[in-house]
């Protein structure tokens, strides 16, 4: 888990965006902001403050959404992803989704429900098969 959880930081730095970080994005009220910080570009200046806000973002939303579904009452959210996934591939991989057209609508919610709906739709958990036929 420890391997993903840094995979998930080095993700979502990715690739340069069409626009520089501005210190707004550090305020992070949409998805949009997460998405450019952790897309920023290596000749921006706000490069390095960027990486780092979007890696922490990213591994305490992921671990704070572990810890609410370890719960007995709830559910779990997503299925952790398979460890061997590196934190690139991860990160990259969550670029790319957030990136694709049909998610454009959700860059307009908070940076945490972004995470969380990339990770839930991503990572869905099997379902268990219904006993009897279920209802």
């Amino acid at each position: 888990m420890r391997r993903w959880l840094g995979a998930l930081g080095i993700a979502l730095v990715g690739t340069g965006t069409a626009g520089a970080v501005t210190e707004d994005n550090f305020r992070l009220r949409t998805g949009t902001d997460l998405v450019e910080l952790c897309s920023v570009a290596t000749e921006d200046p706000l490069e390095v403050p960027s990486i780092h806000m979007c890696h922490g973002f990213g591994v305490a939303t992921y671990q704070t959404l572990i810890a609410i579904s370890s719960s007995d009452k709830i559910d779990a959210f997503f299925c952790p992803p398979d460890p061997s996934i590196t934190r690139n591939q991860a990160f990259a991989n969550f670029l790319a989704w957030a990136k694709l057209p049909q998610n454009a609508s959700y860059l307009n919610d908070s940076p945490a429900a972004l995470v969380g709906r990339y990770l839930l739709t991503t990572y869905s958990c099997p379902q268990p098969a219904m006993i009897g036929g279920g209802q």
